[in-house]
């Protein structure tokens, strides 16, 4: 559990050429793009599945 260091906001880190101290530890650097890329394999998913339930029913006449 990362708490506030999964997702930390850094006004400054939005400069260009930010090169500032990372927030929290090393391993929560890479927590919070960890999640959201599984997440977004979860929503491809299930897209994936409606739209063959979609060609399916528009083959079968349904």
């Amino acid at each position: 559990a990362m708490g506030p260091y999964a997702a930390p906001f850094v006004e400054a880190a939005l400069d260009e050429g930010y090169a500032g101290e990372p927030i929290g530890p090393d391993e929560a650097a890479s927590a919070a793009a960890l999640y959201f890329n599984n997440r977004k394999l979860s929503i491809f998913g299930g897209s994936n599945e409606i739209q063959k339930n979609i060609i399916a029913k528009m083959m079968l006449g349904l």
